[in-house]
């Protein structure tokens, strides 16, 4: 019996760290854009560069096997050296790769994550094999033997398949935790209705909320509140959006709930919300109340944006816990 399943994307991430990074901020009407830029057809300084594997399913994969929860994944990589690194990885975190989808015709997802000297990144992506995961690839008997699954953000052809995951965990009463991405947000909320209803969990960011919830962008606590309000009303049971530096909130329907954000130098704040997620989901599955559920989060995304990577500053359970203050063995 798994305590959680991760289906979504995996990729072979190069970090690049560059102090010859420019930030280009727009103001518009519609509020203000910015934009990492370099010198066209200059020579660029690179003060750090390393290779390591990445995706939202294997970043949350590994972090919650790294919080005690025994963790399978689902995921589609190549037939390649990309796919052996991954594997792997997974499996030095202890995750169960069982489940992994070798596809030989096409090259597993790749991704270049050049950061600034501010810590904030931007991700060129090629998605490879992530987007050709299909439903017979999957072992559905094997995904049932689970208390959650964690679905992460599927573009391609294997983003039809958030509806039928979502419609097998609500037959199977399996808790459905969700992280959305811009496939997703496209469908607007009307086009998400059938996942969103039998959602226990969704994890966005401020402006992942805003865009899925159809809520003008500006600042102020009413237009949050009534992001995460629309959401919980078709059907998430527990809404949590991150806000960076300004800390996280939550609504169960009932309350709303916030905790700040640790004080930590930034790095690199790629895989932070794959982080939180992770901490806060094993949280609430060990009976943790929501508050603390945030504050594990927080403690295990500060782990994260510290160093390079993402997941190479992550927390143990008992690191979460002394943060806590909580005795709770796992």
């Amino acid at each position: 019996m798994y305590d959680c399943v991760s289906i979504g994307s995996a990729t072979q991430d190069v970090f690049v760290f560059s102090q010859g990074t420019q930030i280009h901020r727009l103001q518009t009407i519609d509020g203000e854009q910015a934009f990492l830029a370099f010198e066209y057809g200059a020579k660029v300084r690179v003060e750090e560069m390393f290779i390591s594997v990445g995706g939202g399913a294997v970043n949350t994969a590994i972090a919650i096997a790294r919080l005690g929860l025994h963790t399978a994944i689902v995921c589609e990589t190549g037939d390649d050296d990309a796919a052996c690194r991954i594997c792997a990885a997974l499996q030095e975190g202890g995750v169960d790769t069982s489940m992994v989808v070798r596809n030989p015709r096409i090259s597993t997802g790749y991704s270049v994550i050049i950061t600034g000297f501010d810590g904030d990144r931007t991700v060129l992506v090629h998605r490879g094999a992530s987007t050709d995961l299909s439903r017979r690839e999957i072992d559905w008997e094997r995904v049932a033997q689970t208390r959650w699954i964690y679905l992460g953000s599927m573009a391609g052809a294997s983003a039809q398949l958030w509806d039928d995951i979502a419609a097998f965990a609500a037959e199977r009463k399996i808790r459905l935790a969700i992280n959305p991405g811009s496939t997703q947000f496209e469908r607007g909320l009307s086009g998400m209705a059938p996942v969103l209803a039998v959602t226990d969990v969704i994890f966005v960011n401020r402006s992942e909320a805003y865009r899925l919830a159809d809520v003008e962008l500006r600042r102020g606590d009413q237009d949050e509140q009534e992001a995460m309000r629309r959401l919980h009303a078709a059907g998430c049971k527990l809404v949590v959006m991150t806000s960076g530096r300004q800390g996280a909130h939550a609504f169960d329907g009932q309350r709303f709930y916030f905790c700040p954000a640790r004080e930590v130098q930034v790095v690199s704040n790629l895989g932070a919300g794959d982080a939180f997620a992770s901490a806060c989901l094993a949280a609430l599955h060990r009976g943790l109340d929501i508050e603390q559920a945030l504050c594990a989060g927080s403690l295990n995304a500060a782990g994260v944006v510290g160093q390079m990577g993402a997941t190479t500053g992550l927390l143990s359970w008992d690191q979460i816990a002394a943060g806590l203050g909580d005795d709770r063995q796992p």
